[in-house]
């Protein structure tokens, strides 16, 4: 593991995780949360080493010039140069006071001069013997080859599908199906999946649509004819509409929620500041809620008990309605039902 992540603390690890695009709850531990930030920074190395928030991590790599190399060299024959004028003992020399041809007297000096002289002199010498390379390349450029362009194209590919996982995840998308998945993959989620299905057959049913026009796709003749239907906003005036959906609801929401809000299995006692207090975790227990549902629906919509009091046209209306008839409600709630226990399962300590 990066040292780096290491001295993080946890609190950190997650702001980072957050900025690389990668969500990780609270509860994970410290260990777990660095692990699977840094499979996600080496997996997203070409995007997130430009980031720098993440410069720590991945570091800099310092680039070698050839005036580098080249001062290298200089230190080190300067070195030796320096090395064998101290081999040779100390010797007087001139200080040169004009540039000139002709070499000048030589004058005594004390060390400090001695020393300062005989570099100048060392690195001028050195320069002679090795003449650093010219930057400008004189030798005529050949053609690229098959290499170089598929090394060109490699790398344009690659920035182009860096870009597209860049504006992925500027755009918000990762975070909304995130949370579309959190909420389906909970007994609420597949509730209301059900639930809207029901809503959605018996709207077709108390609401019909009405053909309005013919819409044309395309130019010329030979485009696509598609007609458009609105709904009859004038049936919610009715007795058509209401009665049936009344008596959905009756059966399918309101009295399930009522004996789900009394009858609640999620209540468990809980000590709160040396005080024990009952807590649900739902309001409306799912659990009893599709299990008075799928009684009611089989009584009121299968054995027909009731239908004098509901009216046998509304209650037809229901059962026609729903997908499946009333056997559909029936699996529907049957599969909430295996989703609760499930769930109750899970969170059994």
């Amino acid at each position: 593991m990066s040292s780096w992540l290491q001295r993080q603390r946890k609190q950190a690890l997650i702001d980072l995780s957050q900025e690389a695009g990668l969500r990780q709850g609270d509860e994970l531990r410290k260990d777990e949360i660095i692990e699977a930030l840094e499979n996600h920074l080496r997996s997203n190395a070409t995007r997130l080493s430009r980031n720098p928030s993440f410069q720590p991590y991945y570091g800099t790599t310092p680039y070698k010039t050839r005036s580098s190399s080249t001062m290298g060299g200089v230190a080190s024959d300067d070195g030796e140069v320096e090395s064998v004028v101290r081999g040779r003992g100390r010797r007087s020399t001139a200080v040169k006071q004009e540039p000139s041809e002709d070499t000048g007297a030589s004058s005594p000096a004390g060390p400090s001069t001695s020393a300062l002289t005989l570099r100048e002199p060392a690195s001028t010498s050195l320069t002679r013997r090795t003449p650093g390379r010219p930057r400008s390349d004189t030798r005529p450029r050949l053609p690229a080859s098959p290499a170089d362009v598929a090394d060109l194209a490699e790398y344009e590919t690659t920035q182009f599908y860096a870009g597209l996982n860049d504006f992925y995840t500027i755009s918000g998308i990762p975070e909304t199906l995130e949370r579309i998945r959190e909420v389906c993959s909970s007994v609420i989620g597949v509730q209301m999946a059900f639930q809207l299905l029901e809503a959605t057959g018996l709207q077709r049913a108390t609401l019909p649509w009405i053909y309005l026009m013919d819409v044309k796709i395309g130019p010329g003749i030979q485009g696509m004819i598609l007609p458009a239907y609105y709904p009859d906003l004038f049936k919610l005036l009715t007795a058509d509409f209401w009665l049936p959906t009344l008596l959905y609801a009756t059966t399918s929401i309101f009295v399930p929620a009522l004996f789900a809000y009394f009858f609640n299995l999620t209540t468990r006692n809980v000590n709160r500041h040396g005080a024990t207090v009952s807590v649900a975790r739902y309001t409306i227990d799912p659990l009893i809620f599709n299990v008075v549902k799928a009684i009611l629906t089989y009584v009121v919509y299968g054995q027909l008990v009731g239908a004098n009091i509901f009216g046998v046209e509304n209650v037809a209306t229901v059962r026609n309605a729903m997908i499946g008839g009333h056997q559909g409600v029936l699996v529907g709630c049957y599969v909430c039902i295996l989703a609760s226990v499930y769930e109750a399962a899970q969170r059994k300590p």
